[in-house]
């Protein structure tokens, strides 16, 4: 799991300091449980794992104080050691297995020498995330076979779906299975479907973004019937949509107890980012140099998107605030939040009216 989902969008200082708190807290465990390297493998894509877990616990995450990366830094709140902590730092170890292996079957000279070494360097710690994986009863025989199987299935089909299967199957499994993680059983059907349509979104995102380079490596792409980049986009993106429809459906079922709005800039919203991409609708050099805006502009639109995502329930507004004092109800846009709850309006101690 990396690199597909980008970091939070969202504007409030509790929010960006609750992401960074699951994302260091993971980071400092890889650190403890797998060794100082390991701290090198912490990505957004197992810190949404983690967050995700830590949503759907019935005990709200425990913090620490302490030091990140920079032993020497000032302390600040992580999250502590947990079992969903533990389970994503053992995803993310298995994640590097499976790069590994995939490099050394892929890849040639040099990269797939490197890859042999990285393999056997990092045995030991493979070996403890496997056997924390089977003590928790996640499948890890069948994933591993899934996705060593890819390579057959990808030589014997041009089909994107079906070429995509086992990557899909394994995001089901590895999302899925935080129901047994958490002790919330009654999701395990919603999580694997999340699971699953995120595994497809991400092979099917890969496929996009590496399609020249492996067509100049002499490499498989399930894309490379399409060389018109505009046939490609036809043929993706109704896909894409689909699985992001699929996305959204799972996500909301889920009884999430907290972290809900970031959740969902991380993960519908940065899927949304991602599809935009392929579309050719999504952020780029050449649609900022066509539709220049002006410094009012940039700032309304800035505004708005932070009032907009505001749930003073669940996040400090004083990054809001500070800058654009657009959040008491009515100045907003409709914004509900109230920056200052002790100001004799009406609107009680959390800071918006929760109606």
């Amino acid at each position: 799991m990396f690199g597909y989902l980008p970091g939070p969008a969202m504007c409030c200082e509790k929010a960006g300091a609750l992401y960074r708190a699951h994302f260091c807290g993971l980071g400092t465990g890889l650190h403890r449980d797998y060794g100082a390297w390991g701290r090198w493998l912490v990505n957004r894509d197992s810190t949404f794992l983690a967050l995700l877990g830590s949503a759907l616990t019935g005990d709200p995450p425990s913090f620490e104080r302490t030091t990140c990366c920079n032993r020497f830094a000032t302390p600040r709140d992580l999250v502590a050691d947990s079992p969903v902590l533990q389970y994503a730092a053992a995803i993310t170890i298995c994640g590097l297995s499976a790069k590994i292996d995939d490099d050394v079957q892929d890849e040639r000279g040099w990269r797939r020498l490197a890859a042999n070494v990285g393999g056997r360097l990092a045995d030991g710690s493979i070996s403890r995330a496997l056997g924390l994986l089977h003590a928790w009863r996640f499948p890890v025989k069948e994933v591993r076979g899934w996705v060593a199987g890819q390579n057959d299935i990808e030589g014997s089909s041009r089909d994107l779906q079906a070429c995509s299967r086992p990557t899909s199957a394994a995001y089901g499994e590895i999302v899925g299975h935080l129901a047994e993680v958490c002790a919330v059983p009654q999701s395990r059907a919603a999580l694997s479907e999340l699971g699953e349509s995120l595994g497809f979104l991400i092979y099917a995102h890969d496929a996009w973004d590496d399609w020249y380079r492996d067509r100049k490596r002499g490499q498989f792409n399930p894309l490379h019937a399409f060389p018109d980049i505009n046939g490609r986009r036809e043929a993706v993106l109704p896909m894409l949509e689909a699985a992001l429809q699929r996305l959204r459906a799972a996500f909301l079922q889920l009884p999430l107890r907290r972290h809900r709005d970031l959740l969902n800039s991380v993960l519908i919203e940065g899927a949304e980012q991602r599809v935009r991409q392929v579309s050719g609708s999504g952020k780029g050099k050449a649609t900022r140099r066509q539709h220049p805006q002006s410094p009012l502009e940039r700032t309304e639109r800035q505004r708005d998107r932070c009032c907009d995502r505001c749930d003073c329930c669940d996040c400090d507004c004083s990054g809001c605030c500070d800058i654009f004092r657009c959040c008491k109800p009515g100045r907003g846009g409709g914004s509900m939040c109230d920056c200052n709850p002790c100001d004799g309006d009406g609107i009680e101690c959390c800071g918006c009216d929760c109606s």
